[in-house]
């Protein structure tokens, strides 16, 4: 869905300070949170017929698979869990125990994640730079696009994918 459209409206002092701190909390914009909260109205009224299309340029596959992520710079690596990856990037959850071990900020951080497909036992390697983190109370949700890869790893991924 474009965003090709501006909105202004008034609001109560107490309905802008809630929104603003869940738009804090969720490391989104004011903008981004209330388009999120508006759409899921419309989702339920059934209101609007495209909402919650894929916005992303390469599909999602959910899987649950163990990595290594490994900080070749600081010499850093931590043990975590992909949720989901696409061509583009990935989702990985680093449980709390290993967040000390390793420093990925919310934008610009670069590591590597070594793991395994389901059914294959070739390890994939591929580097990633963060752009999104968020810490939960027991693990940290890192978002990630892909920087590098080599073309065997990127072909792996590919056609585990399609």
């Amino acid at each position: 869905m474009t965003k090709d459209s501006h909105i202004c409206f008034r609001t109560s002092k107490a309905l802008h300070e809630a929104i603003s701190q869940v738009a804090k909390e969720d490391r989104r914009s004011l903008s981004s949170t209330i388009e999120i909260a508006l759409t899921t109205y419309l989702k339920e009224k059934k209101a609007l017929q495209d909402v919650g299309n894929e916005k992303r340029q390469y599909p999602r596959k959910h899987l649950s698979v163990p990595a290594v992520i490994d900080q070749r710079e600081s010499g850093q690596m931590a043990i975590g869990t992909i949720k989901d990856i696409s061509l583009g990037g990935v989702r990985v959850f680093i449980p709390k125990d290993f967040k000390h071990q390793i420093l990925i900020d919310s934008q610009g951080s670069r590591f590597e994640i070594v793991f395994n497909l389901p059914a294959e036992n070739k390890p994939i390697r591929l580097s990633y730079e963060s752009k999104r983190v968020v810490d939960n109370e027991d693990s940290v949700n890192v978002g990630a696009i892909i920087v590098d890869a080599d073309f065997k790893n990127y072909k792996a991924l590919q056609t585990y994918l399609m």
